[in-house]
Protein backbone atom coordinates (compact mmCIF):
# COMPACT_ATOMS: atom_id res chain seq x y z
CA UNK A 1 0.00 0.00 0.00
CA UNK A 2 1.18 3.44 -0.69
CA UNK A 3 -0.74 5.37 1.79
CA UNK A 4 0.49 6.07 5.36
CA UNK A 5 -1.95 5.50 8.20
CA UNK A 6 -2.84 8.89 9.44
CA UNK A 7 -6.27 10.36 10.90
CA UNK A 8 -7.40 13.61 12.07
CA UNK A 9 -11.35 13.96 12.32
CA UNK A 10 -13.22 14.93 9.04
CA UNK A 11 -14.09 18.22 9.37
CA UNK A 12 -10.77 19.44 10.92
CA UNK A 13 -9.14 17.99 7.56
CA UNK A 14 -11.67 20.18 5.36
CA UNK A 15 -10.33 23.63 6.95
CA UNK A 16 -6.97 22.29 6.83
CA UNK A 17 -7.25 21.21 2.98
CA UNK A 18 -9.53 25.24 2.74
CA UNK A 19 -6.73 26.85 4.23
CA UNK A 20 -4.02 25.49 2.31
CA UNK A 21 -4.26 27.50 -0.43
CA UNK A 22 -3.73 30.55 1.91
CA UNK A 23 -1.37 29.45 4.44
CA UNK A 24 1.95 30.45 2.31
CA UNK A 25 5.11 31.39 4.61
CA UNK A 26 8.07 32.51 3.17
CA UNK A 27 11.50 30.08 3.93
CA UNK A 28 12.66 32.89 6.35
CA UNK A 29 9.21 32.91 8.77
CA UNK A 30 10.17 29.55 10.87
CA UNK A 31 7.33 29.06 13.37
CA UNK A 32 4.84 30.00 10.46
CA UNK A 33 6.52 27.32 7.65
CA UNK A 34 6.29 24.44 10.62
CA UNK A 35 2.64 25.54 10.84
CA UNK A 36 2.05 25.26 7.42
CA UNK A 37 3.84 21.93 7.04
CA UNK A 38 2.00 20.39 9.96
CA UNK A 39 -1.18 21.15 7.89
CA UNK A 40 0.18 19.81 5.34
CA UNK A 41 0.85 16.47 7.49
CA UNK A 42 -2.56 16.57 8.97
CA UNK A 43 -4.24 16.49 5.65
CA UNK A 44 -2.48 14.11 4.67
CA UNK A 45 -3.49 12.08 7.23
CA UNK A 46 -7.38 12.24 6.65
CA UNK A 47 -6.61 10.59 3.18
CA UNK A 48 -6.14 7.13 5.15
CA UNK A 49 -9.08 7.40 6.64
CA UNK A 50 -11.79 8.71 3.88
CA UNK A 51 -9.76 6.97 0.62
CA UNK A 52 -10.07 10.52 -0.99
CA UNK A 53 -7.17 11.80 -2.22
CA UNK A 54 -8.00 15.12 -3.65
CA UNK A 55 -6.07 17.43 -1.20
CA UNK A 56 -2.94 15.77 -2.72
CA UNK A 57 -3.03 17.16 -5.71
CA UNK A 58 -1.94 20.61 -3.96
CA UNK A 59 0.14 18.94 -1.48
CA UNK A 60 2.37 16.69 -3.67
CA UNK A 61 4.58 18.85 -5.96
CA UNK A 62 3.59 17.06 -9.69
CA UNK A 63 7.40 15.37 -9.98
CA UNK A 64 6.66 13.76 -6.15
CA UNK A 65 8.25 10.62 -5.85
CA UNK A 66 7.78 8.40 -2.33
CA UNK A 67 8.65 4.93 -0.94
CA UNK A 68 6.55 2.75 0.72
CA UNK A 69 7.06 0.62 3.79
CA UNK A 70 7.72 -2.34 1.69
CA UNK A 71 10.06 -0.68 -0.54
CA UNK A 72 7.65 0.40 -3.34
CA UNK A 73 8.64 3.83 -5.07
CA UNK A 74 5.44 5.57 -6.20
CA UNK A 75 4.79 8.92 -8.10
CA UNK A 76 1.98 11.73 -7.06
CA UNK A 77 0.09 10.34 -10.13
CA UNK A 78 0.64 6.50 -8.58
CA UNK A 79 -0.56 7.36 -5.13
CA UNK A 80 -3.72 9.30 -6.07
CA UNK A 81 -5.18 6.63 -8.03
CA UNK A 82 -3.43 3.66 -5.72
CA UNK A 83 -5.75 5.17 -3.00
CA UNK A 84 -9.00 5.45 -4.66
CA UNK A 85 -8.86 1.80 -5.61
CA UNK A 86 -7.64 0.69 -2.47
CA UNK A 87 -9.23 2.18 0.45
CA UNK A 88 -7.42 0.80 3.62
CA UNK A 89 -9.08 1.01 6.56
CA UNK A 90 -7.63 3.10 9.03
CA UNK A 91 -9.69 3.96 12.06
CA UNK A 92 -7.48 6.03 13.75
CA UNK A 93 -4.11 7.36 14.43
CA UNK A 94 -1.85 9.58 17.20
CA UNK A 95 0.67 12.29 15.63
CA UNK A 96 3.57 11.38 18.29
CA UNK A 97 5.79 13.94 17.26
CA UNK A 98 7.48 15.78 14.38
CA UNK A 99 10.44 17.63 13.87
CA UNK A 100 11.29 20.01 10.96
CA UNK A 101 15.11 21.32 9.92
CA UNK A 102 15.21 23.79 6.87
CA UNK A 103 18.03 24.45 4.24
CA UNK A 104 17.27 27.53 2.47
CA UNK A 105 14.32 26.76 -0.14
CA UNK A 106 14.37 23.01 1.34
CA UNK A 107 12.95 21.52 4.27
CA UNK A 108 13.62 18.22 6.04
CA UNK A 109 10.44 17.05 8.31
CA UNK A 110 11.06 13.89 10.61
CA UNK A 111 7.64 12.12 12.31
CA UNK A 112 5.80 9.15 13.91
CA UNK A 113 2.65 8.15 13.92
CA UNK A 114 0.78 5.40 15.87
CA UNK A 115 -2.37 3.90 13.99
CA UNK A 116 -5.26 1.38 14.30
CA UNK A 117 -7.11 -0.50 11.80
CA UNK A 118 -10.45 -1.73 11.34
CA UNK A 119 -9.21 -5.30 11.96
CA UNK A 120 -8.08 -3.93 15.21
CA UNK A 121 -3.61 -3.96 14.55
CA UNK A 122 -1.74 -1.64 16.37
CA UNK A 123 1.17 -0.02 14.10
CA UNK A 124 3.71 2.69 14.15
CA UNK A 125 5.04 5.03 11.08
CA UNK A 126 8.09 6.66 11.20
CA UNK A 127 8.65 8.86 8.30
CA UNK A 128 10.80 11.53 6.39
CA UNK A 129 9.17 13.49 4.08
CA UNK A 130 11.36 16.57 1.90
CA UNK A 131 9.64 19.66 0.62
CA UNK A 132 10.69 22.95 -1.37
CA UNK A 133 9.65 26.20 -1.61
CA UNK A 134 8.14 26.95 -4.89
CA UNK A 135 5.66 28.86 -6.41
CA UNK A 136 4.87 30.60 -3.34
CA UNK A 137 4.38 27.68 -1.59
CA UNK A 138 5.92 24.46 0.27
CA UNK A 139 5.25 21.03 -1.55
CA UNK A 140 6.41 17.87 -0.91
CA UNK A 141 8.95 16.32 -3.71
CA UNK A 142 10.22 13.14 -1.46
CA UNK A 143 8.87 10.83 1.51
CA UNK A 144 9.86 7.60 3.03
CA UNK A 145 7.91 5.87 5.61
CA UNK A 146 9.40 2.57 7.50
CA UNK A 147 6.89 0.62 9.80
CA UNK A 148 7.10 -0.97 13.11
CA UNK A 149 4.98 -2.45 15.81
CA UNK A 150 3.44 -0.13 18.15
CA UNK A 151 5.44 -0.38 21.34
CA UNK A 152 8.62 2.36 21.39
CA UNK A 153 11.77 0.08 21.46
CA UNK A 154 13.74 -0.63 24.37
CA UNK A 155 16.17 1.19 26.05
CA UNK A 156 19.64 0.04 24.95
CA UNK A 157 18.24 -1.86 21.64
CA UNK A 158 19.85 -2.36 18.60
CA UNK A 159 19.78 0.85 15.54
CA UNK A 160 20.03 -1.40 12.64
CA UNK A 161 17.86 -5.33 13.68
CA UNK A 162 17.76 -6.10 10.09
CA UNK A 163 14.74 -6.52 7.96
CA UNK A 164 11.28 -5.98 9.08
CA UNK A 165 9.05 -9.03 8.44
CA UNK A 166 6.74 -7.93 5.24
CA UNK A 167 3.06 -6.36 5.73
CA UNK A 168 1.42 -9.44 4.24
CA UNK A 169 2.57 -11.68 6.59
CA UNK A 170 2.50 -9.20 9.59
CA UNK A 171 -1.01 -9.08 9.05
CA UNK A 172 -1.72 -12.80 8.15
CA UNK A 173 0.22 -13.73 11.54
CA UNK A 174 -2.17 -11.10 13.40
CA UNK A 175 -5.49 -12.90 11.73
CA UNK A 176 -4.11 -16.06 12.68
CA UNK A 177 -3.43 -14.56 16.38
CA UNK A 178 -6.94 -12.57 16.62
CA UNK A 179 -8.34 -16.29 15.49
CA UNK A 180 -7.09 -18.13 18.35
CA UNK A 181 -8.11 -15.35 20.73
CA UNK A 182 -11.35 -15.78 19.83
CA UNK A 183 -11.08 -19.44 19.67
CA UNK A 184 -10.72 -19.45 22.92
CA UNK A 185 -13.20 -17.35 24.48
CA UNK A 186 -16.19 -18.99 22.57
CA UNK A 187 -14.45 -22.78 24.11
CA UNK A 188 -14.22 -23.55 20.27
CA UNK A 189 -12.07 -26.92 20.13
CA UNK A 190 -12.14 -27.05 16.70
CA UNK A 191 -11.43 -23.79 15.51
CA UNK A 192 -8.53 -23.82 17.84
CA UNK A 193 -7.17 -26.93 16.21
CA UNK A 194 -7.46 -25.55 12.92
CA UNK A 195 -4.95 -23.10 13.53
CA UNK A 196 -2.40 -25.44 14.17
CA UNK A 197 -0.42 -27.41 11.87
CA UNK A 198 -0.72 -31.16 10.94
CA UNK A 199 2.73 -32.20 13.03
CA UNK A 200 2.44 -29.54 15.35
CA UNK A 201 3.73 -29.54 19.34
CA UNK A 202 1.63 -28.11 22.21
CA UNK A 203 4.63 -27.72 24.96
CA UNK A 204 2.43 -26.56 28.04
CA UNK A 205 4.07 -26.47 31.32
CA UNK A 206 3.98 -29.63 33.92
CA UNK A 207 2.26 -31.40 31.71
CA UNK A 208 3.30 -34.25 28.59
CA UNK A 209 3.61 -32.46 24.91
CA UNK A 210 0.48 -32.66 23.12
CA UNK A 211 1.44 -33.76 19.37
CA UNK A 212 -0.42 -33.70 16.42
CA UNK A 213 -3.64 -31.82 15.05
CA UNK A 214 -5.75 -34.91 16.10
CA UNK A 215 -4.32 -35.07 19.52
CA UNK A 216 -4.52 -31.25 20.26
CA UNK A 217 -7.86 -31.20 19.29
CA UNK A 218 -8.90 -33.90 22.24
CA UNK A 219 -6.52 -31.88 24.54
CA UNK A 220 -8.65 -28.85 23.72
CA UNK A 221 -12.12 -30.76 23.99
CA UNK A 222 -11.28 -31.95 27.14
CA UNK A 223 -9.63 -28.59 28.46
CA UNK A 224 -13.16 -26.70 27.42
CA UNK A 225 -15.31 -29.54 28.87
CA UNK A 226 -13.43 -28.51 32.27
CA UNK A 227 -13.48 -24.76 31.72
CA UNK A 228 -16.48 -24.05 29.21
CA UNK A 229 -16.11 -20.16 29.98
CA UNK A 230 -13.61 -18.30 29.08
CA UNK A 231 -12.01 -14.99 28.89
CA UNK A 232 -8.60 -15.06 27.35
CA UNK A 233 -6.04 -12.04 25.74
CA UNK A 234 -2.91 -12.65 23.95
CA UNK A 235 -0.78 -9.26 23.81
CA UNK A 236 2.26 -9.87 21.21
CA UNK A 237 5.23 -8.14 21.90
CA UNK A 238 7.60 -9.27 19.13
CA UNK A 239 6.99 -10.71 15.78
CA UNK A 240 10.54 -12.24 13.51
CA UNK A 241 9.49 -13.69 10.02
CA UNK A 242 12.73 -15.70 7.86
CA UNK A 243 11.22 -16.95 4.86
CA UNK A 244 8.16 -19.65 5.79
CA UNK A 245 8.94 -19.56 9.39
CA UNK A 246 8.42 -17.21 12.36
CA UNK A 247 8.03 -16.53 16.06
CA UNK A 248 5.30 -14.35 17.72
CA UNK A 249 6.48 -13.51 21.54
CA UNK A 250 4.26 -12.16 23.67
CA UNK A 251 1.61 -12.17 27.23
CA UNK A 252 -1.30 -14.17 27.74
CA UNK A 253 -4.35 -13.49 30.05
CA UNK A 254 -6.61 -16.16 31.40
CA UNK A 255 -9.82 -16.27 33.36
CA UNK A 256 -11.46 -19.86 33.56
CA UNK A 257 -14.74 -20.88 35.21
CA UNK A 258 -15.00 -24.14 36.18
CA UNK A 259 -18.06 -26.68 34.60
CA UNK A 260 -18.20 -27.89 38.14
CA UNK A 261 -18.76 -25.07 40.13
CA UNK A 262 -16.56 -21.97 42.48
CA UNK A 263 -14.84 -18.73 41.50
CA UNK A 264 -13.10 -18.31 38.05
CA UNK A 265 -9.34 -19.62 37.79
CA UNK A 266 -6.80 -16.43 36.77
CA UNK A 267 -3.59 -16.88 35.12
CA UNK A 268 -0.78 -14.41 33.08
CA UNK A 269 2.29 -15.28 31.79
CA UNK A 270 3.87 -15.31 28.45
CA UNK A 271 4.49 -17.39 25.61
CA UNK A 272 6.61 -17.98 22.50
CA UNK A 273 4.75 -19.46 19.09
CA UNK A 274 6.61 -20.89 16.34
CA UNK A 275 4.56 -20.48 12.77
CA UNK A 276 5.08 -22.10 9.73
CA UNK A 277 3.34 -20.14 5.98
CA UNK A 278 0.77 -22.29 4.34
CA UNK A 279 0.38 -22.63 0.29
CA UNK A 280 -2.41 -20.34 0.55
CA UNK A 281 -0.23 -17.73 2.44
CA UNK A 282 -1.93 -18.54 5.44
CA UNK A 283 -0.14 -18.99 9.05
CA UNK A 284 -0.53 -21.86 11.36
CA UNK A 285 1.20 -22.44 14.69
CA UNK A 286 4.18 -25.28 14.59
CA UNK A 287 4.94 -25.15 17.90
CA UNK A 288 3.43 -23.78 20.61
CA UNK A 289 4.77 -22.86 24.28
CA UNK A 290 3.88 -20.73 27.35
CA UNK A 291 4.56 -20.69 31.38
CA UNK A 292 2.93 -18.51 33.71
CA UNK A 293 4.13 -15.58 35.72
CA UNK A 294 2.61 -17.18 38.93
CA UNK A 295 4.78 -18.91 41.50
CA UNK A 296 4.76 -22.71 41.26
CA UNK A 297 2.61 -23.04 44.78
CA UNK A 298 -0.12 -21.53 42.74
CA UNK A 299 -2.67 -22.10 40.68
CA UNK A 300 -1.88 -21.76 36.69
CA UNK A 301 -4.29 -22.32 33.71
CA UNK A 302 -6.29 -25.10 33.55
CA UNK A 303 -4.57 -26.78 36.65
CA UNK A 304 -5.62 -27.11 40.33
Amino acid sequence: MMTRPYGVPAVATILMFAGLGSCRSLPGDRAGTEREIREMECAWAQVAVTGDPTVMEQILADDFLGVSPDGVQYTKREFIEDTRANPLGFTSNDLDGMKVRFFGNVAVAQGSETFARKSGELGRFVWTDVLEHRDGRWQIVAAQDAMTDASTSPPGAAIFTGSKPSLDAMREIEKTRSAYASAWQSANASAIADLYTEEAFVLYPNQPAVSGRSAILEYFRGFFREFPRNEFELSSAEVVVTGDWAFDRGSYRWSGTPREGGGPEQDSGKYLVILHRQADGTWKVARDMDNSDRSASQPTRGTR
